[in-house]
């Protein structure tokens, strides 16, 4: 690998991006951990240059400040072994430690002289919710788990919602919690992984509603792209029953062997119950 490596050097142009004038500034999108110095927060530096012992503060994604911090070690990656350093420039991956509430996609800025600037990040606003709660029925409390109570479903809830990028915990109103994540799927593969112990009872999902800035009253909902690859003798009846549902075509594509690729623009609340239910019967299983 050294004669490529070699190459990219030398054809390759820096990226032109990188500020070095600017004060350091940085998204978290991983969280690891360390026995010794405690959490650890991973991203590529975007502005320059980050020493040990310097000041930092968090902001959130409406770039409210939510935490403050001295950073009290820097780590990189060389190969498959993490070394110290004792500073890291714009452009390398590092992880940082010291810093408090820097949780998931939670930016850490240095100070400037105009004060802490947010990044201008974009977040994806979550597209389905369900609710849950303990289980209140006591022929079935204690039959699938043993963790029962909401406080503890609920503190499993909030540790997954520091590492997990997609998942909103709005504040509760109710016995029942709200779950917030980015469609079904994601919900899913939460919930399954809360079958070890856990015993809760889970409502069915709905799309996120959120009210219209421009119309007093309106509610918007999410629209997903939907791309479906089926056999051409079952395309009909899969864009029939997502037509009905309130999609609407995109693109319609074949090929030499007879399978067909259809995308859809659908609301959320569309799809759900239909992809794990009807649709591997009207695609007989190849779709």
């Amino acid at each position: 690998m050294a004669p490529l490596f070699d190459l990219i050097l030398v054809h390759v142009p820096p990226p032109m991006h990188l500020d070095h004038s600017r004060p350091f500034s940085m998204l978290t999108i991983q969280i690891g951990s360390d026995p010794y110095v405690g959490m650890l927060y991973v991203r590529r530096m975007h502005y320059n240059i980050l020493r040990m012992g310097d000041v930092l503060c968090t902001l959130d994604a409406e770039g409210q400040k939510v935490g403050e911090g001295k950073v009290k070690k820097i780590f990189a990656r060389k190969g498959l072994d993490r070394i110290e350093k004792d500073a890291a420039g714009a452009g390398e991956i590092v992880s940082v430690a010291g810093v408090k509430n820097a949780g998931m996609l939670v930016q850490m800025e240095g100070w400037g002289e105009e004060g802490p600037k947010p990044l201008p990040v974009r977040y994806q606003r979550p597209l389905t919710d369900l609710q849950y709660r303990y289980t209140s029925k006591p022929t079935l409390a204690g039959t699938s788990g043993s963790k029962l109570t909401s406080q503890l479903i609920r503190e499993h809830m909030y540790m997954e919602a520091g590492t997990n990028v997609a998942l909103r915990l709005p504040s509760p109103v109710s016995e029942s919690l709200e779950l917030c994540g980015n469609g079904v799927l994601h919900l899913g593969v939460l919930l399954e992984m809360l079958r070890e112990g856990f015993e809760l009872a889970v409502g069915p999902p709905k799309a996120v509603m959120i009210p219209d800035p421009d119309a007093e009253g309106r509610m918007l909902e999410p629209i997903e792209e939907c791309t479906v690859l089926v056999r051409g003798e079952y395309a009909g009846a899969v864009v029939q029953k997502l037509t009905i549902r309130k999609g609407e075509m995109v693109s319609y594509e074949t090929d030499e062997e007879g399978w067909v690729k259809v995308v859809m623009d659908i609301p959320a609340r569309g799809l759900i119950g239909y992809m794990a239910g009807e649709f591997g019967n009207d695609v007989h299983g190849q779709g």
